[in-house]
């Protein structure tokens, strides 16, 4: 090429434009994944979230596809031999898997989990054991953060069951213990009140907050069962905001909270 009287080397001005159109090419598929995958308001939640996942990981497929061909691109016009290459790169690869097959078991697991969307990045979990929100999820690993804030990094390979919390509201159930001394019906209309100021202020309710009635007469109590439905991520912020204001409400209205208490008889 010659540009101003100055003669400039195909190996100057052609890697330039290769990456220039790998920039070009990336930034169209992009636009093009993010119509086709749409996020509509009639998708569920875990829709949404799988299909960002499919989404994130679409994109990270081809972006590398797109680099391997810019780096044997460039290296052609260098004059390398990148047939002889990939087939080189082609036998290493299959020793490779003999001798990474953990790895490729990983692999296959988490394209499996991510085609039939059995859980995606922003969802309550259980793998293992061990529960957590889905804080990253790609085809080697996967990794959970549990409420405490514990991060755990499970391998592919190893996930067998999953439950999944966020495919429906979960239950938020209480037991609030009073005394036998107390006025059952006082009670009940302590808690109504108080719940009935609750369901319009504690963020994340999905229904009312009902009392379900007594659950059972225990040797020092009287238990009174409540519920409500909440979203998984947020059931213990939930929970704990109501305890809170349940026994503020008790303690203001003179009801007492049973706690286990000793006698000790002395001989005469």
């Amino acid at each position: 090429m010659n540009i101003f009287n100055i003669e400039i080397s195909e190996k100057i001005y052609l890697p330039i434009i290769i990456i220039a159109v790998a920039f070009i090419f990336d930034f169209v598929i992009n636009i093009f994944l993010n119509g086709k995958i749409k996020m509509n308001k009639n998708l569920t939640k875990h829709e949404k979230r799988s299909r960002e996942t499919v989404l994130i990981l679409l994109k990270n497929t081809i972006k590398t596809v797109i680099i391997i061909i810019v780096i044997l691109s460039i290296l052609q016009v260098f004059g390398v031999n990148t047939s002889a290459l990939v087939a080189g790169v082609g036998a290493v690869s299959l020793v490779i898997g003999l001798a990474f097959q953990d790895l490729l078991k990983d692999l296959l697991v988490g394209a499996s989990i991510i085609l039939e969307s059995q859980f995606a990045i922003g969802e309550i979990v259980e793998i293992n054991g061990f529960k957590g929100e889905v804080i990253s999820l790609n085809l080697k690993t996967t990794k959970l953060k549990s409420a405490t804030g514990q991060i755990r990094i499970i391998s592919n390979r190893t996930i067998s069951e999953v439950t999944n919390y966020s495919l429906c509201d979960a239950w938020v159930k209480i037991i609030v213990s009073v005394s036998y001394e107390s006025d059952i019906k006082k009670v009940e209309k302590v808690l109504q009140e108080l719940f009935d100021k609750l369901n319009n202020s504690i963020d994340g309710l999905k229904d009312k907050i009902v009392i379900n009635g007594i659950e059972s007469l225990s040797s020092s109590s009287v238990d009174i069962l409540i519920s409500t439905k909440t979203n998984a991520k947020d059931e213990y912020d939930v929970r704990r905001k109501i305890i809170k204001q349940i026994k503020l409400a008790l303690d203001e209205n003179n009801i007492k909270i049973p706690y286990p208490q000793v006698e000790v008889h002395y001989e005469k």
